[in-house]
């Protein structure tokens, strides 16, 4: 009896599991309302720069039925689909459907799509889950640094570029244009190819009106001396540096056979022959080139060089420079002949002196005053009003303190910084002047 028992309740139980199982099977079965049978990425080939959306294509179940909810999440390399399907009722008849989801722009890499669905069931084969991003355009790896007037003419511009694609781009000269197509500058070219960074000229087209302030143009590269156009950006540029000033090289280089070996003092001086900038350059045995920085606004500018023992020999020669292309003189430069000091008269972004971006100047009779003390300065307003936020900059252009002025008048300490020229700017308005430190 007992194993009579025991064989009996075993084949009770697996039929009465096997019915379960049936009807479960059959409950999940019905309440399946899309049928996913493949997934479609458009576009087929995605790259970096294509508004990716991905194709749930299948069969609904009925007449009534539909998708009320889709939506994708990108984690890392995985794509997951959250979708719901209900049916209210309808005709038991397999209705085509195709559900688009959105998933935007997405960065290189291989991809894997993952259907979380409620009453739907995913029968798409395991290619269709899987895609991939590619790169794009070598353009879209051309990052544009700035585009402006060139620092020491007023009929040249500057763009300065950084290539980070694979593509050399042959023979390139860059044109800028006008909203309305019109040629503002041009680039004559005299690079083999666009390396990693470099500079290039652009020399304003004869007649051509530069608009003054920010304003919106297309920047294109021509490669192959202008043969093919290869890459178009649409820019909202100014094309004067932005104040309170812009950094600029004072540099020495010995270009002779030579050794020169000695140690030189610099100052720049504004057109009120007021210092601006000072310091020391110096030439070894082993370096034989020297740079220094300094911030300025556009406008009018003298250079004094002189040394401080007698030279050794070479043919050192001194000028200025933009910051971004160290390396050689691109500015105003001379060769440095003997011991005696030497001078070099030059314009920073001559055609910005006048334009929208130069810095304006404190006006001592209507807005600020700026009185120095011992410790440091005092602003006051002198409409009686707040001055508000007060910014002293650096003569490398790097912002040193701020502090809020809640009254007409402020007094900020400058104790512990060295001499030398500083900018303060209040309310949109700057202005220069060389601190003393006591």
């Amino acid at each position: 009896m007992m194993n009579t028992s025991c064989h009996y309740k075993p084949t009770k139980m697996r039929t009465f599991l096997l019915s379960t199982a049936l009807l479960i099977s059959v409950a999940v079965k019905s309440q399946t309302h899309f049928y996913i049978n493949a997934i479609a990425v458009d576009p087929q080939a995605p790259t970096t720069t294509d508004i990716v959306s991905i194709d749930l294509i299948g069969d609904l179940s009925s007449t009534g039925a539909f998708v009320s909810s889709a939506t994708a999440v990108v984690t890392g390399n995985t794509v997951s689909i959250s979708i719901t399907a209900e049916d209210p009722g309808g005709a038991t008849v397999l209705v085509p459907h195709t559900e688009p989801i959105a998933i935007g722009m997405l960065p290189a890499g291989d991809y894997e799509i993952v259907v979380l669905g409620t009453n739907v069931n995913d029968f798409a084969v395991p290619s269709d889950h899987q895609f991939t991003v590619t790169g794009g355009s070598p353009c879209d790896d051309v990052v544009i640094d700035f585009v402006r007037w060139a620092a020491f003419s007023d009929t040249a511009l500057t763009v300065h570029v950084f290539n980070n694609s694979t593509e050399l781009f042959d023979y390139p000269g860059f044109v800028l244009l006008d909203m309305d197509g019109d040629t503002l500058a041009k680039e004559t070219v005299n690079f083999f190819g666009i390396a990693l960074e470099s500079t290039h000229t652009l020399t304003i087209h004869p007649g051509a009106v530069i608009p003054v302030g920010t304003s919106s143009y297309e920047l294109q590269l021509w490669t192959g001396f202008y043969e093919e156009q290869a890459c178009a950006w649409q820019l909202n540029l100014d094309l004067c540096p932005a104040p309170p000033c812009e950094p600029m090289m004072v540099g020495l280089q010995n270009f002779g056979n030579a050794l020169t070996i000695c140690d030189f003092d610099w100052v720049v001086m504004d057109a009120d022959m007021q210092s601006v900038g000072n310091g020391q350059l110096t030439l070894t045995d082993s370096v034989q080139y020297d740079w220094d920085t300094v911030c300025l606004p556009p406008g009018q500018y003298r250079l004094l060089l002189t040394p401080l023992q007698q030279s050794t020999g070479g043919q050192p020669y001194f000028g200025v420079d933009q910051i971004e292309t160290f390396g050689w003189f691109r500015g105003p430069n001379t060769p440095l002949v003997g011991e005696a000091p030497v001078e070099l008269l030059f314009e920073f972004y001559p055609a910005c002196v006048d334009g929208s971006n130069t810095v304006q100047e404190i006006d001592h009779g209507q807005g600020f005053r700026l009185d120095q003390y011992n410790d440091g300065i005092e602003l006051m307003n002198l409409n009686g009003k707040a001055i508000g936020i007060v910014e002293v900059f650096d003569a490398n252009g790097r912002m040193v303190l701020s502090k809020n002025g809640t009254s007409n008048t402020l007094q900020i300490d400058l104790g512990r910084f060295s001499s030398g020229l500083m900018i303060v700017r209040a309310s949109g308005v700057a202005h220069r002047f060389i601190w003393s430190a006591l």
